[in-house]
């Protein structure tokens, strides 16, 4: 089950949609199972993530990551945005063992959007 710091960052829903202008890079990612799927945009000057926005469809845990991910990647470096991402979603509450599948999306979108595995 979603946990209550992450629910509330789903509630907030903050940061959706897409960015816009130069150095704008999207990476999605799908559940091939239950049809979840999750979008990150990012707007990158250099090696930092100035801008991040989320789109999300799915499960509670997949959307509350997304928003996640778009809330705490705005000012990291390129090269630390997986682990900062990895650590946020653990500070939040963390996922149960069936909702894993959002975390892994989030990532392989980030991965898709950054270039970086």
């Amino acid at each position: 089950m979603v946990g209550v710091r992450l629910r509330e960052v789903l509630v907030a829903g903050e940061l959706a949609g897409e960015c816009s202008g130069p150095g704008v890079s999207n990476g999605s990612a799908e559940h091939p199972v239950c049809g979840d799927h999750v979008q990150l945009s990012l707007r990158r000057e250099g090696a930092a993530i100035v801008e991040a926005r989320w789109r999300a469809a799915g499960c509670p845990a997949s959307v509350a990551v997304a928003a996640l991910a778009a809330k705490v990647l705005t000012g990291v470096r390129v090269d630390e945005a997986a682990a900062v991402l990895r650590a946020a979603i653990a500070s939040h509450g963390g996922l149960a063992a069936h909702e894993g599948h959002a975390e892994a999306m989030a990532l392989r979108a980030l991965a898709a959007a950054t270039g970086r595995p």
